[in-house]
């Protein structure tokens, strides 16, 4: 390897560690981005809900929202992940008033969630919107919306969704730790909701 190729590889990691400290700055603004206020209107939508709760998105949202219902299961929140194709296709025929819906889009006008809008209205299921455009089509529709104020994804274009979905990721992360703090959520009820992988292995070796 000649030198300008040491060069050029020592400047990717930099632009690697640029990324990395771009994700510490926009996590540690989110005490400043998001309140309390917001935050316990969160947490009583999500910890009230007396139904199911259905987490949705497109593209990256998705993935994300595949995450974030699994998480929220883990903690016995009565979550799952919901295809916006599939739920455009009948599958919102399994919503009830007393549901209550997770819609993720930065942009927040993403078509294959604002068609599902109109049938939300109509069964009167509560709706979380987390977006970044509060004049969005689901930041109108929402009971509430949950903006993280990013400022910078980390790819060159900044375009890609890379740090908002860390910032969104790490919402609901921390939701989900309130959760289990506010429920006495201790090591045996863990292990019952939990008992594959690492983490079930653990807890048995731990004899709880």
């Amino acid at each position: 390897m000649n030198t300008e190729q040491k060069l050029t590889a020592k400047q990717e990691f930099l632009q690697a560690c640029q990324g990395w400290q771009t994700y510490s700055q926009e996590l540690l603004a989110l005490q400043n981005n998001l309140n309390a206020d917001t935050w316990q209107q969160l947490l009583i939508l999500v910890t009230g809900c007396t139904g199911k709760i259905a987490v949705t998105g497109v593209g990256t949202s998705g993935i994300a929202a595949r995450k974030i219902a699994h998480m929220l299961a883990c903690v016995e929140q009565p979550a799952v992940y919901l295809s916006a194709t599939d739920a455009a296709h009948g599958d919102l025929g399994f919503l009830r008033s007393d549901d209550l819906m997770i819609l993720i889009s930065r942009g927040g006008n993403s078509e294959e969630l604002t068609r599902l809008l109109p049938t939300l209205k109509a069964k009167g299921v509560a709706v979380i919107s987390v977006t970044e455009n509060l004049d969005s089509a689901i930041a109108r529709a929402a009971t509430l919306v949950v903006k993280t104020h990013i400022q910078r994804e980390i790819d060159p274009l900044n375009m890609l969704a890379t740090t908002s979905i860390v910032l969104v990721l790490a919402v609901f992360d921390a939701l989900c730790g309130n959760i289990m703090r506010r429920n006495g959520f201790d090591q045996q009820r863990l292990l019952k909701v939990h008992p594959g992988g690492n983490v079930g292995k653990t807890l048995r070796e731990q004899d709880v």
